[in-house]
């Protein structure tokens, strides 16, 4: 399938109002899809079934699904970025328009909210929250159009476009892994700390983000320990770029038991994560649930591939024989947070983005923080 054949059919399929996914995983060239048939809702519900998974922030809603095997095409830039395009995006940037006034008005509401968290921090047992905002603008672009310039400005992260009639089109481009599994072995990411990318400028952490980003590491390691895992490691701290803002991650690894349908247990071990909800988990969970102010929905949630069939190919020399190819298949779970996304409602975007607040955080600098990521989005918007 060549790439004007993938986006023709995604046209299609969203003017039927039909479920589709399509996406590219960090580093890859090639984009994949799964275009559902009809528009009954899947879900996700003993993890065995196989396809993408679209599951919320929150504990108990419905985990969807688009099942399937996926497609893949070649993403030619030169193909999906034509000069009718091109034209198509100088007319229409200036139709993003943001409220400034709004915009002061959320400032203000995330610094409360801000102060509020660290005031509960310093009084109980709370050591980290995770809070977030919602911020909404006009927008005429077209959502495919959108994926193909997250996909272009992003090329090392998850980028993806989810469509199902009952749920809504959201596109991301996240940077952070939740879980990649395949046979036995798995792999999932401490991810903490933010700060802006500046060319030239040698990078360093303070405090307040290394301390961070550590509690997200202990914390994982302790839930999955409790799973008996094998061979569990923790790779080095290192520093990532997602877009214009710098992280802190350590790649955490280990093999799951050998008979045992671990996959659920370990996701459940994961999500929500340290680093989009706090510590102790519950009760983070409950301060954002009570003050936080929306519902997150998807965002800081996760998405990605279900037990998708691959094939490995191997080759085995046998003396005065030709060389012979061997098939096998296994399963792979490719799963992701849903970070830097945004959610298409009409003409209008609700982009979201959030930060990790401790006892040692700045108000006026968490807000900035919040700018910062909301840039990955707003990028994409407001690129002629």
């Amino acid at each position: 399938m060549t790439a004007i054949d993938l986006f023709q059919q995604l046209e299609d399929q969203y003017a039927m109002r039909l479920p589709f996914v399509a996406y590219k995983k960090p580093g890859k060239k090639n984009v994949n899809v799964i275009f559902q048939k009809d528009a009954r809702l899947h879900e996700a519900t003993t993890f065995e079934e196989s396809g993408f998974i679209f599951a919320p922030f929150e504990k108990g809603k419905k985990r969807v699904l688009i099942p399937g095997k996926p497609l893949e095409a070649a993403f030619d830039f030169n193909e999906v970025f034509t000069d009718d395009c091109n034209d198509h995006l100088s007319k229409d940037s200036t139709d993003f328009k943001q409220d400034l006034a709004t915009l002061e008005e959320e400032k203000q509401k995330h610094i409360s909210l801000v102060t509020k968290a660290i005031e509960e921090i310093k009084s109980s047992n709370l050591q980290k929250v995770v809070l977030s905002r919602k911020q909404t603008a006009r927008n005429a672009k077209d959502p495919l159009y959108l994926f193909k310039a997250l996909v272009k400005s992003y090329p090392d992260t998850f980028t993806y476009i989810f469509y199902h009639p009952e749920i809504g089109m959201w596109l991301g481009a996240t940077p952070e892994t939740l879980l990649s599994i395949s046979g036995l072995r798995f792999k999932t990411m401490a991810l903490a700390g933010t700060q802006t990318f500046l060319e030239n400028q040698e990078v360093f952490w303070g405090k307040k983000e290394i301390e961070e980003q550590q509690l997200v590491v202990d914390d994982i390691v302790k839930n999955l320990e409790a799973l008996h895992i094998k061979k569990l490691t923790v790779g080095e701290r290192e520093t990532i770029r997602a877009g214009n803002v710098l992280h802190l991650r350590s790649v955490i690894s280990g093999i799951m038991q050998v008979g045992k349908q671990q996959l659920e247990q370990i996701v459940t071990a994961l999500h929500p994560t340290p680093a989009v909800c706090g510590l102790p988990r519950d009760n983070a969970a409950s301060f954002i649930k009570h003050n936080e102010g929306y519902d997150r929905e998807f965002y800081t949630g996760f998405l990605g591939e279900l037990n998708v069939e691959e094939e490995n190919y191997r080759s085995q020399n046998r003396r005065n024989t030709e060389n012979l190819a061997y098939k096998s298949i296994k399963k792979s779970t490719n799963l992701y947070v849903n970070l830097r996304c945004m959610q298409c409602v009409e003409k209008q975007v609700h982009i979201y983005m959030g930060g990790g607040i401790t006892r040692d955080s700045v108000t006026k600098d968490e807000w900035e923080e919040t700018v910062a990521k909301a840039q990955t989005m707003l990028r994409v918007l407001l690129k002629s």
